[in-house]
């Protein structure tokens, strides 16, 4: 692997080319038009999308590892800087290239959807065991854990996006809260913190039993607080400890309302 010079992010611009370009062209090969789509050409067509959006994480997580190790290797080496911020440019104009096709193609899924609506009775038959079917083949907690890898690095916009796939696909799995609870973190790190509350109050109203309701409560209060709204935020830290008092959540609360 070449470390001293710019040509490894040639390398993983044809990294990006042979993983995402061949994903991308061969999801628009299921779509000869919008009308007249069959149910199996909307499956294998939301199928793919979700897979393409899945090794663009993952290869986001190799960029980054790469961009890491470079930076160490390549500290002292000016002479190599122009060569290094080309091969940036390039590699985001590729990424920007891949990133709006799908969104062309989501766009075009949303058609071949609508175009199925319309479509005789015997054809709406056939979603239902086809959807279950494609269901199936995903396994609900690699999705997660690959959305909460994201959160672990600092990628929050990325592991959002994938806790909603993941209640998109499974709203009625066990980990939703814990989902709801990550999307709402996400949020709050990225200091959109009425955004992070409205995530969190899903927690508090729709899984009152959830495990994950003590630290939704505290989060809400700490980003009313932040928001400006003191005594808004101090009131949920009083029901957080009124209502969970041997929570860790509860005992943080205490320490904010008596520093």
């Amino acid at each position: 692997m070449c470390l001293l010079t710019g040509k490894c992010f040639v390398k993983r611009g044809a990294l990006l080319r042979c993983l995402i370009l061949p994903a991308l062209s061969l999801i628009a090969s299921f779509i000869p038009g919008c009308g007249g789509a069959s149910t199996d050409q909307i499956q294998i067509l939301r199928s793919e999308i979700f897979t393409l959006k899945q090794e663009q994480r993952q290869l986001g997580h190799q960029v980054s590892a790469l961009d890491s190790l470079l930076t160490q290797r390549l500290g002292g080496f000016d002479q190599f800087g122009a060569g290094f911020v080309t091969d940036v440019r390039q590699m985001k104009e590729r990424l920007s290239i891949a990133e709006q096709r799908i969104i062309d193609l989501e766009a075009r899924l949303l058609r071949l959807q609508s175009a199925s609506v319309n479509s005789p009775a015997s054809a709406s038959a056939e979603t239902a065991p086809a959807g279950k079917k494609q269901a199936e083949r995903i396994d609900p907690r690699e999705i997660f854990d690959l959305a909460r890898k994201d959160f672990t690095v600092g990628n929050y916009e990325m592991a959002i996006e994938g806790f909603r796939d993941f209640l998109q696909r499974f709203p009625d799995n066990p980990l939703a809260p814990e989902a709801y609870l990550n999307i709402g973190n996400g949020y709050r790190a990225l200091k959109k913190y009425e955004t992070a509350i409205s995530n969190y109050r899903i927690i508090v109203d729709r899984y009152p039993d959830s495990p994950h309701h003590p630290d939704a409560l505290f989060k809400i209060g700490d980003c009313l607080i932040k928001l400006g709204d003191k005594s808004r935020g101090e009131t949920y830290f009083q029901t957080l400890i009124q209502k969970f008092p041997d929570s860790d959540a509860a005992a943080l609360a205490r320490a904010r309302l008596n520093p």
